[in-house]
């Protein structure tokens, strides 16, 4: 069997994994397809309001967390990263 490796860039995804969650798995215990899964993971798509209290508990968070997973990484723009030198 192939372990399944989290994504740092993909929060909802690893909360996925973390549960024991495959995204078929994840999308049937929720009644949805396993691509809607996918879109959520990508930050195309965002859980509709009256699913994500099932989302959260199937994920075994609070669904302040879950706002937090659902959120799109910050990004730091090219200007306003410090230059790194050799020590």
């Amino acid at each position: 069997m192939t372990p399944i490796v989290a994504r740092p860039s993909r929060p909802l995804a690893n909360r996925r994994v973390i549960a024991g969650y495959t995204q078929e798995r994840l999308a049937e215990a929720l009644g949805v397809d396993r691509s809607t899964i996918g879109r959520w993971e990508r930050g195309e798509q965002l859980p509709q309001p009256w699913q994500r209290p099932d989302l959260a508990c199937t994920l075994g968070v609070t669904l302040e967390q879950l706002d937090g997973l659902l959120r799109p990484p910050r990004t730091i723009p090219a200007g306003d990263v410090p230059e790194l030198r050799p020590a």
